[in-house]
């Protein structure tokens, strides 16, 4: 006994047997999937970018807090200490080896910057942005601050952080390209 082949109805109505997808319906169903494997590559780099970027500023804003919490509580002066790829909290003045790659004043805290990630700062009296080699950013017994802007930056992507010297709160502006 001869085997029918299975019946396919087309969008129209009418009835075919099915032979498979035509190469015109392969090609679309293709292009569909290289275009969001794109974008979703797209997103996905950006998602790295936004990650380095969220954690620099995250770890940044946090010193910032606890130096201000511990300047009013203990009243002491409190120090962040920027060197170009980390930067810590300390109790104490720093001394000039501090600044040498390997801190030796380094308090509770060190941060170093991650690799890809570049960091600048503009501190008061600053017209433009720097490279930190050794600034010192104070936290005075009063509970005020010096105002200090950091900025970090990832490819063409940054974070910019504007500390205000009341608070001690960051405002910031992400731009992710």
């Amino acid at each position: 006994m001869a085997r029918k082949e299975p019946m396919m109805t087309s969008a129209t109505g009418s009835r075919r047997p099915h032979r498979g997808f035509t190469i015109l319906e392969v090609l679309i169903v293709l292009g569909i999937i290289a275009l969001f494997a794109g974008f979703f590559m797209a997103r996905f780099d950006s998602g790295r970018e936004e990650e380095l970027l969220t954690r620099a500023s995250t770890e940044i804003r946090g010193f910032a807090l606890k130096s201000k919490k511990r300047s009013f509580t203990f009243r002491k002066n409190q120090y962040i200490i920027f060197t170009p790829r980390a930067f810590w909290t300390s109790e104490n003045p720093p001394s000039p080896g501090d600044f040498l790659g390997n801190p030796q004043g380094a308090g509770d805290e060190l941060f170093k910057v991650p690799e890809g990630v570049g960091m600048q700062i503009m501190p008061p009296g600053a017209k433009e942005w720097f490279k930190p080699k050794g600034h010192v950013w104070t936290f005075r017994s009063s509970g005020l601050s010096d105002p200090m802007k950091v900025r970090f930056t990832v490819g063409n992507s940054y974070t910019l952080l504007s500390f205000n010297v009341l608070t001690g709160l960051a405002d910031e502006e992400t731009i992710l390209e």
